[in-house]
């Protein structure tokens, strides 16, 4: 028998392969849709993907399940109540799978959404593995709010259900391997550890463990859920629908300037995935400033209007197979292709560029202290905010910025602030767009640096 784990660092997630040489067989658990991994995975061992089972309908990104089907001809496995729209076999509680070596039981354990199901692993009767899905994590469990503040006392009630009367009466020696990672904005898990964990080890550090009776478990479940990226709202619906099939990761194409022009005029938008300082010395008007990394298409989903179809510009088309991956995860599809020669290949053509001022924290000191100071607007999370931050900043997350423009005065100057230089340049790349030209970004460090400095800070929320 073998389980491999598959981590998508873009979403903070798990995918697990799991199956037996010996029998031949082996079943995919909540792929991501970049599905050609998984078969490389099976193909390795010798083994078909006979099922892909998905623990719940995903709010955090674009199941491959479906897209896995079509190029193997497994079995997509999923909740009975799930409600999806597209040929799965219904699963309920109890319901078992045999692979030869191993027996796969699923386990009903409602609570970070009403539908969701485990899977154990048994050999010979005796249960050796769970895959929990949002159920338990790695010191913590997922959260219970995604479907909205109105249900989530009750699904926090059946969460504590979950973990109490059916997860931790497993054995000890039980190893967990959880779907949502710490790092996941599906998750309350701070990060650490090394999957799998075992029941034991959770039952003595997962602090949902801890809260045995259900009004504090509750409460507990309930207390410091951060905000979480937009474009969630979006992955339930097209995943109970069933994800378009894509047939692979697509290629993406190379545009000329005035291609990508011509697209911009007609509603694409132009993401400058390039690091921060190259997009602030000169970017194309109306771009939306991301840096590649493994965070990028979360903040395409936090900051893109929802199905807006996209051109990329890299500093690097060895970067473009795993933008294309992370953006299909989250279902921005509509890509047209890369400004191809870049930047220097924009300006010579002969098209615009702008530029984006930029603000050391020394010259940011000097101008705090100036009667006329400008507006210091901290885009950083809660949390990060109300563990330090610059005396007068403005918490605005960078998730939430459009949604305030209206509010920020256009007449004062105003300097974008995060931890290091990526989200403040995001944040300044969205000001711009909306017109606004007096703005500064701290783009080289950020709010650490400046409390690091001996600055004045302050702590606490606003």
């Amino acid at each position: 028998m073998f389980v491999e784990l598959v981590r998508i660092e873009s979403l903070s997630n798990n995918s697990y392969v799991v199956g037996s040489e010996q029998s031949g067989r082996c079943i995919v658990i909540d792929p991501a849709r970049d599905v050609d991994r998984y078969v490389q995975i099976a193909a390795n061992h010798g083994t078909r993907i006979v099922y892909t089972f998905e623990t719940h309908v995903h709010n955090d990104f674009v199941s491959g399940a479906r897209e896995l089907a079509d190029q193997t001809g497994c079995q997509v496995g999923a909740s009975a109540s799930g409600g999806l729209l597209f040929p799965s076999v219904r699963l309920q509680e109890d319901d078992e799978f045999d692979l030869g070596e191993f027996m796969v039981r699923v386990l009903h354990t409602p609570g970070h959404t009403p539908e969701s199901v485990s899977f154990i692993i048994e050999e010979q009767g005796q249960p050796k593995m769970i895959f929990t899905g949002g159920a338990l994590l790695l010191g913590g469990a997922a959260r219970v709010d995604l479907l909205g503040s109105k249900v989530a006392p009750f699904l926090a009630r059946w969460l504590h259900n979950t973990i109490h009367e059916k997860l931790l009466k497993l054995p000890d020696d039980v190893e967990v391997y959880p779907t949502h990672g710490g790092g996941s904005f599906c998750s309350t898990a701070a990060g650490g550890g090394t999957v799998p964990s075992t029941i034991a080890q959770e039952r003595r550090t997962n602090p949902f463990a801890a809260e045995a009776e259900e009004t504090s478990f509750v409460k507990f479940a309930l207390t410091g859920l951060g905000s979480y990226p937009s474009y969630y709202k979006y992955m339930a619906d097209i995943n109970r629908r069933g994800p378009d099939i894509l047939g692979g990761v697509p290629r993406l194409a190379s545009l000329t300037a005035l291609s990508v022009r011509n697209h911009l005029d007609n509603d694409a938008v132009l993401i400058d995935a390039r690091p921060e300082r190259s997009f602030n010395t000169g970017h194309v008007p109306g771009s939306y400033a991301i840096p590649h990394g493994n965070a990028m298409a979360t903040w395409v989903g936090w900051v893109v209007p929802w199905g807006q179809p996209l051109v990329l510009l890299s500093a690097d088309a060895g970067q473009h197979d795993d933008m294309m991956r992370q953006l299909i995860r989250i279902g921005f599809d509509r890509v047209h292709g890369f400004l191809a020669g870049g930047i220097d290949a924009w300006t010579s053509a002969g098209l615009p560029i702008e530029e984006s001022q930029r603000l050391d924290l020394d010259s940011l000191k000097e101008a705090q202290d100036l009667p006329a100071a400008p507006m210091v607007i901290d885009v950083r999370q809660r949390s990060e905010y109300s563990a330090g931050h610059i005396p007068g900043a403005l918490n605005i997350e960078l998730g939430e910025l459009q949604e305030h423009l209206d509010g920020l005065p256009r007449e004062l100057p105003v300097v974008t602030v995060c931890a290091a230089g990526m989200r403040a340049t995001t944040a300044g790349s969205i000001l711009q767009r909306d017109g606004r030209t007096n703005v500064q970004v701290v783009d080289e460090a950020g709010t650490p640096a400046w409390i690091e400095r001996g600055y004045p800070s302050e702590t606490g929320e606003e």
